[in-house]
Order: structure tokens, then C-alpha cells, then sequence
């Protein structure tokens, strides 16, 4: 038999270690609260917050490039505010701020917090859907906790000012060595251009040249911004074209058209369900069912009524797929943006056609220029080309120049660390909630603990969870033991302890077999009460009218006799060693329907008298007489007579006592019957005891042996008596 991992019922067990369970919550609830409270440091916290990307204005376009956040991220993946987020904490802002917070405050270096201690006292978190950093920092003095933010504030914003002035100084270095190669390059193209002049004496202005060379310029400019915006438009187009899975303006017009129409979108509607009752009917009938005809008529006709009103929108060289139309507001603004798009495309396509043909005919002009004119256009342009381009550098330095002596950031501090008040450590009711949790696992812990040290069998649902046998019935203590015949009348008398006795036998009756019922009763020791459950069952079974015999086949407590008035009489031992007939040792008791073959003389060896076919021969004899035959065996334990009788019996019924029965004592029975082919009706939970069943042994045994020795007198009469009857 598997042994059971832990079954544990909660609200039984906490019941009964309740009390362990409510010292121990309350010992660690207090304990815990107050070492958190003791060794908890008491902190202040202060916060303060800083804008990221705000734009200075500054006299030069250059310084508002530099403190732009979005040209600053080195990627599309970069977050430029959670970038300025890790510089807060970054060693080089906390030592500064450090050093010059010690040498304004005066407080002595080792009472500070370290590099490592500040970047984990620092809180920095980004404000959702916006450029705002909240720094917080917690301290156990106020002061220090609201003036060392403001400082490293103050640092985060000088370092960014730096930062931007390092990049303007950049700019400004490369654009002086830009400068000076484009000079270089001026003054070649001026000084090619001057001889060319003077060697084909060329010196004078061709006024018409210069302004077909300049128009030209403009056109080829022109030329080179149409084709990006035309390849940006083109790339646009085509994004759209794969979204919206229509290749032209036209069709992507249709489809929106289509989509927005109410009459075509209810036909749709229709359609489909006449599709799915369609489907439906196929399934259940015929295509020449009348339903399946009906339904194929209805859908010819939404058919034609949908391409009528289709014809009346798509023109008739155009068709339109059911996965192109724009059937929601999503795939339409899609639609009409890809139209847009397309037209402005095309737009652009013309306008460059028309600047493509200006440059070709101003070039064609231009050729009609002699050789040597045309040497001389080519450098005049080289020559403008070089001076613009050392004109704009020159611009551009002017402005990094401006850029680098100004102070600009892209970090601006709102408001300021104010000195906080309260603490925010330790937080009571955060220690409350915890201790609460912690001593709620500690109780749950000793519960646990309390019930794996247990060693007994305390309630059914531990003994059906242990053993993976039913229980059948939970029997009622009674006060007083039933000691005499009169307890056992009163005991009758009362439905209370009644009732459960009725409900176990009615279920043994509904387990049972159809013929007479031989059912054997034992417990796992000694002292569990199985005696007082066979009494009492047999008695309430007697009372119901059910010829009942109660056997008593536990020769170390004979019992019965004394408990039911009865005289010493032959046994059990006298009937199967002596081979003195069953009958004669039957005696009727005061209860009605009610029999007790009592147990006899103690045999030197009671195996002997259990395992032999005698005693099977009794159990089926006597099974024909009686409705219910009752056998109370020894102990499981310390015998194996249950599991003998029960091979001539329905079953064996265990007897467990709660709080009393030992746990694996109670499984190696179970196992020890079932290894055997025993039947296990069932067990059954008893709290009562009958004063006998506690005596020890020697006890019982020396009453049983002065009951036998005035049985001894009365045996030969009693002999003969029963063969007067039985000759009679």
C-alpha cells in the first residue's frame, strides 16, 4: 500500500494545534515587527526633476542642433532620456557632486556615502509619455539628503553643458580644416580661371553665358531635389501599395468606394449567412432537397443583386477582390493616403520631366558656345561652386564659434530638492504586512511540523488519506462504558447512540452479500474498542429484528458472559476442540434476536483452534441460522486471526480509535490484510472502550478461568440436557 505524501486537512489541523498555532503567529509577529523596527535605519527621501531635450535659445542654428535629443541618440533603438538616466549615475557626476558637496558642507569624508552606496541609494525613473527624469534619493539625515540631490543635479547639468561645448569645439576644429582645404581649392579654380581668360583673351563678361550657366546651375539643383523627393515618394508609394494590395490609383478609389457602400456591405452580410445555412443544409439533406434548392435560389439572386449594385460603382474594365475592399475606417484612411501619395508621386514624376527637359535644352544652348567659351564656363562654375561652399564653411564656423561660447544645455532642473519632513523608512505598515506574512508562514510551519511528529490516527479524513480505505462509520462515546446488561439497555434505549450503530449496518447491509452476513471485527491493538463495537453492533441488531450471533474469538478478553448476565458456559474452544455441537454452546440473551458463543476455556494454543476447518465448518453452519454472525477477533497486531477468520467470512471490519491508534501500526495491518486476501468492509472511528477490554490480559483471563470452573460442574448436565432436547 502507497504510503500517503501528507494529508492534512487545514482547518482540522489548525484546530487542533491552535493554540501552538495562535503563540507561535504572535511571538513571530511581534518579534519580527520589533527587529525590524530596531535595525531598520530611519531614512529621508527627497526628489527632484529634470527636463531632458528643452532647447536653448541660442543666436545660432548650429547650438540649437547640438541640444536636440533626437539628433543625439546613436540609434533608432536609443532612448536619449533613458541615456541621460544612466549618466545620473554615473561615477564621474557622483564623485564630483560628492567632493564639492564635502567642501561646502564640512562634514568629514567617512561619513558620507561611497560611490557604490550612492548608486544605490539614487532612484531614477523616466515620467511615462514624457522628457522628465525624477531623481530620488534617500539619507538618514534630511539636510544631507536634500542638499547632496541639488548638487549632483547642478553636476548632471554642467557635465551636459560641457559635453555640448566638447561637440561644438568639434565642429568648430574640423570646420577650420574644412576652411583651409577649401581655400586652397578657391584660389586654384580663380587662378585656372584668370590665365584660361588671359590665354584666349577672354577677360570680358559674356553677360548671356553667365546667366545660361547660372539658370543651368539652379536647374541641375533643382534636378537633384526632385529625384530624393521623387525616391522618397516612390518608396512611400510602394509601402502603401504592399499594405493596401492595390497597384493603382484607380483601383485603390474603387475599392474605397466599394467599401464605404451600405447596400453592398448588407448584401455581403445577407450572402454570407445564406452561404452558412447553405452549408449547414448540405450537411443534413440533399442538393435536391426543397430547403438546399430554396437556399441556392436566394444566393443566385443576392449574387445578382450584389454585382448590380457592384457594376453601378466599379466601371466595367475594373474588378475589385473581396481582400482589397476597404471594409473598416482603417483600411480606408489607408486607401485614400496611398491616392494621395500616388497623385503627389506623379506630381513629382511631371516636375521632374519638365526641370529634365529645361536642363537639356539649356545645355543644348550651351553647346553652341565655341570650345573655348565653354573651357571657360566650366571653370567660371568651378570657381563659383568652390567660393559658395567656403562661404557656407566659413557660415558654419561662425556659428560653432557662437555655439561654443555660449552656455548650453539640453537639461534644465525643475524646482528643487525641498528637505523632507517625515521618513519613509521604516514604513510601519509595510513591517506590519510583512511580519504578518512571516509569522502567517511561521504558524502554518508548526502546524505542519506538529502534525508530521504526530504519530497517531486522529480523525477520517487522515485515516482514509493513510490507510486508502473507506470509513464507514464514526461511533459515539459513551458515558458511562457500557459495563453490565442494564448500561447496555439504557444505552438501547437512547436513539443518540442508537442511530450511528443503525447507519453502519445499514451500510454493511448495502456492501454486502445477499445471503447471511459473517463478518469478523478487530482493531490494530489492544484497548481500541472492538469488542465494544461488536456488543453494540450485534445489539442494535438484535433490536432490529436481525437473528444475530456474536461469537467471541479473542481468548485473552471473554468478556460477554459477565457484561450480558450470563451463566459460565461451554465456549468456542469446547465446540472445535472438544467437538462439543455449536448449538449447546449458544446462549440467548436478555436483548431479543441477540446469541453469544462465547469464547471458553484458553487454549495452550489458539492458532490451533482458528486454523482448522472446524472453524470454517462453525462460521457457515451458523450462518444459516442467523442473519448476522459477528466474530470478535484478537487484535491485528499481535495476532493473524482476522486474517484467518476472514477467508471464512464477508470481511474484516477495523476498529480505530482516534488520537489512541498508532499510525503505521494501523497501515501495516491494512497491508497485512490485503497481502493475505482479506475483504476490508471498512473502518470504523470508536471512541468507547469497555472497562474489560482495559484490563490487562492475566486480568482477563483469571475471570475467565473462575467463569470455566464453575462451568466445569454444569458442563455434563448442561450435555445432557441439550441431547434430552435434541432426542425429544
Amino acid at each position: 500500500m502507497g504510503k500517503a505524501a501528507f494529508p492534512l486537512s487545514s482547518a482540522s489541523a489548525i484546530k487542533r494545534h491552535s493554540w501552538a498555532a495562535a503563540l507561535t503567529f504572535v511571538s513571530v509577529l511581534v518579534g519580527v515587527a520589533a527587529i525590524s523596527f530596531a535595525i531598520s535605519p530611519r531614512l529621508y527621501e527627497t526628489s527632484i526633476r529634470l527636463l531632458v531635450g528643452q532647447k536653448e535659445v541660442g543666436l545660432s542654428s548650429l547650438g540649437q542642433a547640438l541640444t536636440d535629443i533626437n539628433n543625439k541618440a546613436p540609434s533608432k533603438a536609443a532612448d536619449p532620456v533613458a541615456t541621460q538616466a544612466e549618466l545620473v549615475k554615473s561615477p564621474q557626476v557622483l564623485r564630483s557632486a560628492l567632493k564639492k558637496f564635502q567642501k561646502n558642507s564640512e562634514i568629514p569624508a567617512e561619513k558620507l556615502p561611497t560611490i557604490e552606496q550612492l548608486q544605490q541609494a539614487i532612484r531614477v525613473e523616466i515620467i511615462p509619455a514624457t522628457n522628465l527624469l525624477q531623481i530620488s534619493y534617500q539619507n538618514p539625515y534630511p539636510k544631507v539628503s536634500a542638499d547632496l540631490l541639488n548638487e549632483i543635479a547642478k553636476l548632471v547639468m554642467v557635465e551636459n553643458t560641457k559635453l555640448i561645448r566638447t561637440e561644438a569645439s568639434s565642429v568648430r576644429k574640423f570646420l577650420e580644416e574644412q576652411i583651409a582645404q577649401q581655400q586652397i581649392k578657391f584660389k586654384q579654380a580663380d587662378i585656372a580661371e584668370r590665365r584660361y581668360r588671359e590665354t584666349y583673351s577672354l577677360v570680358a563678361s559674356e553677360t548671356q553665358t553667365q546667366g545660361l550657366i547660372e539658370s543651368l546651375t539652379e536647374l541641375e539643383n533643382q534636378e537633384r531635389q526632385l529625384r530624393a523627393q521623387l525616391q522618397e515618394a516612390r518608396n512611400k508609394d510602394q509601402s502603401l501599395q504592399q499594405v493596401v494590395g492595390v497597384n493603382d490609383s484607380q483601383g485603390a478609389y474603387v475599392a474605397g468606394r466599394v467599401g464605404q457602400d451600405e447596400q453592398l456591405k448588407e448584401l455581403q452580410r445577407q450572402l454570407t449567412s445564406v452561404e452558412v445555412a447553405l452549408t449547414d443544409a448540405r450537411f443534413r439533406w440533399t442538393d435536391e432537397h426543397p430547403n438546399v434548392l430554396a437556399l441556392l435560389h436566394k444566393r443566385d439572386e443576392l449574387r445578382s443583386l450584389y454585382n448590380q449594385q457592384l457594376s453601378q460603382i466599379v466601371p466595367a474594365n475594373q474588378a475589385v477582390s473581396s481582400s482589397q475592399v476597404a471594409s473598416n475606417q482603417l483600411s480606408q484612411d489607408l486607401m485614400s493616403l496611398y491616392i494621395t501619395s500616388h497623385i503627389e508621386r506623379q506630381g513629382l514624376e511631371n516636375k521632374l520631366n519638365v526641370v529634365q527637359s529645361d536642363i537639356q535644352r539649356l545645355r543644348s544652348r550651351v553647346a553652341k558656345i565655341p570650345s573655348s567659351q565653354q573651357a571657360l564656363v566650366s571653370l567660371t562654375r568651378e570657381r563659383e561652386k568652390a567660393d559658395k561652399a567656403l562661404k557656407a564653411l566659413e557660415d558654419k564656423l561662425e556659428e560653432a564659434r557662437i555655439a561654443e561660447g555660449q552656455i548650453l544645455s539640453n537639461i534644465r532642473i525643475i524646482g528643487q530638492a525641498e528637505i523632507p519632513t517625515d521618513p519613509v523608512s521604516p514604513r510601519p505598515l509595510v513591517i506590519i504586512v510583512l511580519s504578518t506574512v512571516i509569522a502567517t508562514i511561521a504558524a502554518g510551519a508548526m502546524v505542519l511540523i506538529l502534525e508530521l511528529m504526530a504519530s497517531t490516527l486522529r480523525d477520517t479524513s487522515e485515516v482514509e488519506a493513510w490507510l486508502e480505505t473507506p470509513v464507514i462509520g464514526v461511533l459515539p462515546k459513551f458515558s458511562p462504558a457500557t459495563s453490565s446488561l442494564a448500561d447496555l439497555n439504557n444505552l438501547l434505549d437512547t436513539s443518540d447512540y442508537v442511530e450511528p450503530y443503525r447507519m453502519l449496518l445499514k451500510t454493511l447491509e448495502s456492501a454486502g452479500k445477499e445471503s447471511a452476513r459473517v463478518i469478523v471485527i478487530s482493531s490494530v491493538s489492544s484497548g481500541e474498542g472492538k469488542s465494544s463495537v461488536a456488543l453494540h453492533l450485534a445489539a442494535v441488531a438484535g433490536i432490529l429484528s436481525r437473528r444475530t450471533l456474536i461469537i467471541n474469538a479473542d481468548f485473552q478478553y471473554p468478556m460477554y458472559e459477565s457484561l450480558l448476565n450470563l451463566p459460565a458456559s461451554l465456549g468456542l474452544t469446547e465446540v472445535i476442540a472438544d467437538n462439543v455441537p455449536w448449538q449447546n454452546a449458544v446462549q440467548q440473551t436478555a436483548i431479543p434476536n441477540l446469541s453469544v458463543l462465547g469464547s471458553g476455556k484458553i487454549p495452550d494454543r489458539p492458532s490451533m483452534i482458528i486454523e482448522t476447518d472446524a472453524m470454517a465448518e462453525l462460521l457457515e453452519e451458523a450462518a444459516k441460522h442467523y442473519d448476522y454472525v459477528i466474530v470478535d477477533s484478537a487484535p491485528i497486531k499481535n495476532s493473524a486471526d482476522a486474517a484467518t477468520l476472514s477467508q471464512f467470512s464477508d470481511g474484516v471490519l477495523l476498529v480505530v480509535k482516534p488520537n489512541a491508534t498508532s499510525r503505521d501500526a494501523a497501515m501495516q495491518a491494512i497491508s497485512n490484510l490485503q497481502k493475505s486476501g482479506s475483504v476490508v468492509l471498512g473502518v470504523v472511528m470508536n471512541e468507547t472502550v469497555l472497562p474489560l477490554e482495559k484490563a490487562p490480559p492475566a486480568l482477563a483471563s483469571a475471570v475467565e478461568r473462575k467463569q470455566l470452573a464453575a462451568a466445569e460442574h454444569s458442563s455434563s448436565w448442561s450435555m445432557l440436557k441439550e441431547t434430552g432436547k435434541h432426542t425429544g
